[in-house]
Parts: structure tokens; C-alpha cells; sequence
């Protein structure tokens, strides 16, 4: 009685689902028998026997049914194995290039991809918004294809499930291990390890948004690039890049939550970059770099490197940011035969407007031996409205073409701060704490510059907790 109590529910479930396409997995003993559900099929019951559609089964001898709701592609080696309950998804596997298809629009249909591949990618499309699982899937693609691609526009999101890793090789034509012109949301609670042998770890001709997992990235251009925008709401970023870590085409970066780590020894890599083209006619667009929550850490070492870049605006308002910097200046492209080579300084916060912290902590520490090297340029302003802004231009002299004499902060116009418990400068070694075209003002006071050092003084026991750091 029980055992058909069971069935009963299971084929009402199966009645109320049955239009999404579902695979029924049928256990008697040892024998395992397997039905797609289809919308024109019906399970009943009647002398003992489930029928569905022209299978029967002896209730007696049924031990479990297994309904699943998603299409498997499972990969084992050389070999690949699909389960497929939906007619409106076409599956095609060639070897172990396997190519989805989906033409469904009812809802969101979820995608499991399971697995170890050692050569092996998926293509997909769909015209409606789709749901990845990977599920402890290790996939490396040896060919001209990411090991993941996503040909349309919709929204995909990857559930991370266990340990995965993604890998593409030198011959990657698309140069980037996981592609999409889709929207990539990342969820779970399992880690997913992004080798970019080729180019980018993940790209996007969208946006990029992680919400929950561990993302580990090792590429040999950008960790994560995107055309529109990339947030960060919780979850563990770590990139290693030989670019930038995050570079947003024409968008905006905002981080709310979780940890965020970029390293690069690279010249003229960037931690997060929001730029826009200069051929670009939009003049709205929104290329502000907001870090309001989580952890935020930048370790750059390359020529030219600058840890945050935004062609508008960069806010902390409640994230602990550390950016530390090293480096010589970089030889701008294009000018290396002009008899003044022109240099592309290291900057920890590079703001083409204003940079404001309103709570939170923003720390900057520039080792670099390079002049014209600074902590934070803001060319429009800089605001210290609240929490702690502390930067520390620890480097030489270093002269190299016209290259200016190191400082810890450049701005065009006003410094205003509203305490002085919210700024902390320190600057040795041949360099300026500020070079400022505007005003410091402090708690609505304009300070003489020249007692400006005197004023706003490094606190010695706040830098002992990142003496590892400085140099």
C-alpha cells in the first residue's frame, strides 16, 4: 500500500510536469528500465500495473522511480553519454564535441555536465534563459573550441557543484576557456578552477555576476573579461593573470560581498578596469567601480600596472580594500622611438573623475622605485567622507624620461576630508605625500598646503598590520 502511495504521488508529480519533459527510471531488482515522459502520456493504475504510454509494470516488483528534470551529458574519457527528456532540445555529440540546441521557451531548463575529458567541449544555444550544473566536471579542450561556449544572448546560470575545472589549449580560436555572449551567474557552494592557456578565463559579451562558489582563474590574458558589467555579491574570486584581472569593455564593476583577489606580475595589468573606447558615442554609459562590501585584495608587480581603473568614478563605501603596488613606469606603446619616450606610471586608484571613500577601509601601499609612481590619482577629486583612507608611497627616485617625482596622492582639484581620523598619508624615500591644483580642506577648513604633512600625519601602528606588504 505504501509502495502505491508512492507511485500515486510520484505520477501526479509526473502529471503536473510531464509538459517539461522529464526521464523516468523505473527499478525492479536488478532490471532498470527507462521511459521519456512525454506531454501526451498518462500514468495509470489499474489491477495491480502502472502503465505508461505502451510500457506496463507490476507495482509488486517496482522498487523506486526516479524522475529527473534535465538533460545529462556526462563525459567518461573518448566517450560521452546524453540523457535527453525534451523533444524541443537537439543534443548532438561528434566525438566528444558535444552541441545543444535548445528551441524551448516555456521555462528554464537545467543542463547537468558531469565528468572528465581530456578533450572534449560543449556548444550551446538556446532561445530562452538556461541553467548549468556542473557537477564535479573536469574538461579540458584540446581544440579550436572554448571548453565552454554559449552562442546566444540568454541568461545562463552555473551552479557549482563539488570540484570542476575548465582548460582550453594554445589552439583556442576564441581565446577565452569559458565564452558566452550570454549573461553568466555563478551559484552554489562548490569551487570552479579556469585555466586561459589561449586568452581570457571567462568572457562575456554581456555581463559576468557571482552571487556564491569559489572561482579560481589562471589566464594568460584577462581573468574575467566583459563587455557591459561584473558583480560580486558574495563567493571567492582569485585570479592570476598576465592581463587584467577583471576588464569591463564598456561598464561599470561593483562589489557588495565575498572575497576578491587579483596577482599579476604582468606590465600594464589592471585589477578591475572600467574603460570605454574612445570611439564610443554613448556618453552615459557607466563606467564607475563601486566596492561596498566584502574583501578586496590587488597585488600588482608588472610595468605601468594600476590596481583600480575607471574612466568616471571609484567608491569604497564599506569593503576592506588592499591594493600593493611594485614596479617601474612602462614605456607607452607607439612612442618607444620618440627621442621623449612617453611612461605610463604605476598608480594603486586611478579615478579619471572623483574617488570617494564613505566607510570601509581603502589601503594603498606603492613600493614602486619608478617616478612619477603614486598611490591614488583622482582628477577630479578625492573624498574622505568616512571610514579609513591610508596610503603609503614607499619607493625611490627612479627617473625615467619626463617622468615627475613620486606622490602619494595627484589630484586637479579638491582633497576634503571630513576627519582627520579618515586619512593617513605616508610618504618617504624622495617622494610627496600630495600634489593637489585644488584645496585640503579638513572638516570644512581650507589647511595651508604646506603644513599639510604636518596635519595629517601616518599613524606608525595602523602600518604595522601590513608591514609584510612594504618594502
Amino acid at each position: 500500500m505504501i509502495k502505491r502511495d508512492l507511485l500515486l504521488a510520484s505520477a501526479m508529480f509526473c502529471s503536473a510536469v510531464a509538459h517539461a519533459g522529464t526521464d523516468m527510471t523505473v527499478h525492479q531488482g536488478s532490471d532498470v528500465s527507462v521511459r521519456v515522459v512525454n506531454a501526451n502520456e498518462k500514468m495509470t493504475f489499474a489491477a495491480g500495473k502502472v502503465t505508461f504510454g505502451n510500457d506496463e509494470y507490476d507495482i509488486s516488483k517496482v522498487d523506486s522511480i526516479v524522475l529527473k528534470h534535465y538533460v545529462s551529458v556526462a563525459f567518461d574519457g573518448d566517450k560521452v553519454s546524453v540523457t535527453n527528456p525534451f523533444d524541443s532540445v537537439d543534443v548532438k555529440v561528434d566525438g566528444t564535441t558535444v552541441n545543444i540546441n535548445s528551441s524551448y521557451l516555456a521555462r528554464e531548463i537545467k543542463y547537468k555536465f558531469t565528468g572528465k575529458s581530456t578533450d572534449a567541449s560543449v556548444l550551446f544555444s538556446s532561445t530562452y534563459k538556461s541553467n548549468f550544473v556542473f557537477d564535479n566536471l573536469e574538461l579540458t579542450s584540446a581544440g579550436a573550441n572554448p571548453a565552454i561556449q554559449v552562442l546566444t544572448k540568454k541568461k545562463t546560470e552555473v551552479h557549482l557543484v563539488g570540484s570542476n575545472s575548465l582548460t582550453d589549449s594554445d589552439k583556442n580560436t576564441a581565446k577565452a576557456t569559458m565564452r558566452g555572449k550570454c549573461q553568466f551567474q555563478f551559484k552554489g557552494d562548490g569551487t570552479l578552477n579556469v585555466k586561459g592557456v589561449a586568452g581570457h578565463g571567462i568572457q562575456s559579451s554581456d555581463y559576468v555576476e557571482v552571487r556564491n562558489g569559489k572561482i579560481t582563474i589562471d589566464a594568460a590574458s584577462d581573468g574575467i573579461h566583459v563587455n557591459d558589467y561584473y558583480m560580486q555579491s558574495g563567493g571567492e574570486v582569485n585570479i592570476t593573470t598576465k592581463a587584467d584581472g577583471v576588464d569591463v569593455g564598456k561598464g561599470f564593476a561593483e562589489i557588495s560581498g565575498g572575497k576578491f583577489t587579483v596577482t599579476s606580475e604582468s606590465e600594464g595589468s589592471r585589477g578591475i578596469r572600467c574603460t570605454v573606447d574612445s570611439t564610443e558615442t554613448d556618453k552615459t554609459i557607466n563606467t564607475d567601480i563601486t566596492l561596498s562590501g566584502g574583501d578586496v585584495k590587488i597585488l600588482l608587480s608588472g610595468k605601468g600596472a594600476r590596481g583600480l581603473k575607471s574612466d568616471d568614478n571609484i567608491n569604497v563605501d564599506g569593503a576592506d580594500v588592499l591594493i600593493v603596488m611594485s614596479g617601474a613606469s612602462m614605456i607607452k606603446p607607439g612612442t618607444e622611438a620618440n627621442l621623449e619616450k612617453e611612461y605610463t606610471y604605476v598608480c594603486g586608484v586611478k579615478a579619471d573623475s572623483a574617488l570617494t571613500v564613505s566607510s570601509g577601509k581603502l589601503v594603498v601601499i606603492c613600493n614602486s622605485e619608478a617616478a612619477s609612481a603614486r598611490c591614488v590619482q583622482a582628477d577630479k577629486s578625492m573624498n574622505c567622507n568616512g571610514g579609513v583612507t591610508a596610503l603609503n608611497q614607499n619607493c625611490g627616485t627612479q627617473a625615467e624620461g619626463n617622468a615627475k617625482r613620486p606622490y602619494a596622492i595627484k589630484t586637479d582639484g579638491n582633497v576634503n576630508i571630513t576627519d582627520a581620523s579618515n586619512l593617513f598619508v605616508k610618504a618617504n624615500d624622495g617622494a610627496k605625500p600630495y600634489k593637489v591644483d585644488g584645496n585640503i580642506i579638513l572638516g570644512g577648513t581650507v589647511l595651508d598646503k604646506s603644513n599639510y604633512a604636518d596635519e595629517i600625519m601616518p599613524n606608525a601602528d595602523f602600518w604595522e598590520d601590513y608591514s609584510k606588504y612594504i618594502k
